[in-house]
């Protein structure tokens, strides 16, 4: 196992330098103490503590444990170069502790092959990259190469890709472009932050609303958009409770606040909200059944208040006394309705 491994190599060292070490790579508490921390709880200067360290990873890397170090690092190398040679962080060290079942691992064991050896690399996070490790800087470049590629094709797709549901289509095209495999080019993606998958199962980019929304209204509008159907806005709110877009909690009220000011969102019903772009339109029971004729021209009664009813929670009673009033109605003679002007 790795961790039992380097723990062991440690115990090699004058008592110092296995301190210094143990502190520096969390080999006892699996944090890391700074070389200012250090430094002030031996009375030395920070300097000094990085020449101790300097010293004690030598020793190991040249009198100690040179073979040992070199198996380590041809272990995990050969599991990196498995995923196209990189992969993030925390899934690398669920990897190993599950493949040599050693659970005492954590990343500053990597972390002190690293700086004894050389190899892994650690990639710190950064605006665009989840904490990686990597064999070498080419596989950097592809890596980068590959996440900015399919990052123009999905933005070039975005309305395709959401109403269709094809992500796996571009992702097979992208990874033959680049001559990888499909999972390697998944392993990729998971290191981006570019890229997610929203609860509902849709793969996208973060920077897309349908796949991380960051406010109240934009989860509600998610919500109903994937649902396809009008929602009341307690049930919104139950809604993205249950999805669990993050650890925020949806309160009926604020959500009722998000959809009444926003216009993407329309009121059909009491409490109930649709989306105009699943083609509800604003307006008053009365505006519905105008637009309505003014479109279709002279209707009857019933085929009216199915119209009217596509559009809005209304009661039928409530369509038929709008249709009654003959400033903005009248009754043709064969029984059909049509605008009054």
């Amino acid at each position: 196992m790795i961790s039992s491994t380097i723990n062991g190599l440690v115990l090699n060292l004058k008592p110092r330098e296995r301190e210094v070490l143990s502190s520096r790579f969390g080999l006892t508490k699996k944090d890391r103490d700074t070389l200012a921390a250090l430094g002030a709880r031996y009375g030395i200067t920070r300097e000094r503590v990085r020449q101790i360290e300097a010293e004690a990873l030598r020793r190991i890397r040249e009198e100690i444990a040179a073979e040992q170090l070199e198996n380590l690092v041809a272990y995990v190398t050969k599991h990196l170069n498995k995923f196209g040679g990189a992969r993030k962080e925390d899934m690398l060290v669920q990897d190993l502790r599950s493949l040599l079942k050693d659970n005492d691992l954590h990343s500053l064991h990597l972390r002190f092959l690293e700086s004894a050896q050389g190899q892994p690399r650690y990639y710190f996070e950064d605006e665009e990259f989840h904490p990686f490790w990597y064999i070498d800087e080419e596989v950097v470049k592809a890596l980068k190469k590959f996440v900015s590629y399919l990052e123009k094709v999905l933005v070039a797709k975005k309305d395709e890709l959401l109403a269709r549901g094809k992500f796996s289509d571009y992702l097979s095209e992208a990874a033959r472009t680049h001559a990888i495999s499909e999972p390697v080019a998944l392993n990729y993606l998971s290191i981006s932050r570019k890229f997610k998958a929203n609860p509902f199962g849709d793969f996208g980019l973060t920077a897309w609303e349908e796949i991380d929304p960051k406010t109240m209204g934009s989860k509600a509008y998610v919500v109903i958009k994937k649902l396809a159907k009008p929602l009341h806005f307690r049930e919104v709110a139950n809604e993205i409770n249950k999805v669990k877009f993050d650890a925020k909690k949806a309160l009926p009220q604020t959500i009722h606040n998000e959809l009444i000011k926003d216009d993407r969102f329309v009121l059909i019903g009491r409490g109930m909200y649709g989306l105009r772009e699943q083609g509800y339109l604003p307006g008053t029971a009365r505006e519905v059944v105008t637009r309505i004729l003014r479109k279709e021209g002279p209707m009857t009664p019933e085929k009216i208040l199915q119209a009217v009813l596509k559009q809005r929670k209304l009661e039928r009673n409530t369509i038929m006394l709008n249709l009654q009033n003959k400033k903005f109605f009248k009754r043709m003679a064969d029984g059909k309705y049509t605008t009054a002007k």
